[in-house]
């Protein structure tokens, strides 16, 4: 893939579709140098945002995977985690960023702002506000410790969203319907 160990890899898992607005993801990644953008999925856009990064000169930063069966070892190759969606439900691609200890760059959007505390675990942006989100991926390139324990902070999180807990949570609200 090219990466160097003094590169910083971003990673993003999912479809190459205007929702998933990785246009911005690429133009932030423009802005920082040193770091590398993992894009893993298929999507109508793949050719486009191709273009985008040649003429924004970073094509040889913004890696295009494709459909990936192995996306749990790349994250625990990457640094950061980034997604910048107009919409999401409750992200599996965030959980599972963050159950692999990654902090997580993501749009402040429904689901996302249950998963990712600003400041904590991460942070929140305006999905079209490029300058805010190469600002915290600057922040994060440039501080491995800030990394680790917004890392941390995602590992013990992610266990609020264990299958059993929520499995019993739910179980809590239909028996208290139930009982009324």
């Amino acid at each position: 893939m090219g990466l160097r160990l003094d590169d910083v890899v971003l990673i993003s898992a999912g479809r190459l579709d205007s929702n998933k607005n990785n246009e911005t993801t690429i133009r932030a990644v423009a802005k920082i140098p040193n770091v590398k953008l993992l894009l893993c999925g298929e999507g109508e856009l793949r050719e486009s945002l191709k273009v985008l990064a040649e003429s924004l000169d970073v094509e040889d930063r913004v890696i295009f995977l494709g459909n990936r069966t192995d996306i749990l070892e790349l994250y625990q190759a990457a640094d950061i985690f980034v997604m910048i969606s107009f919409r999401e439900g409750l992200s599996r691609s965030i959980m599972e960023a963050m159950a692999s200890g990654l902090p997580c760059i993501v749009s402040k959007i429904r689901g996302n702002v249950d998963l990712i505390e600003d400041g904590f675990g991460g942070y929140l942006c305006e999905p079209n506000d490029v300058e805010a989100f190469a600002r915290y991926i600057g922040v994060l390139t440039d501080a491995a410790d800030l990394r680790l324990k917004q890392a941390t902070a995602n590992l013990e999180k992610i266990n609020n969203f264990e299958i059993n807990g929520i499995a019993q949570h739910v179980k809590g609200i239909y028996c208290a319907t139930i009982d009324k």
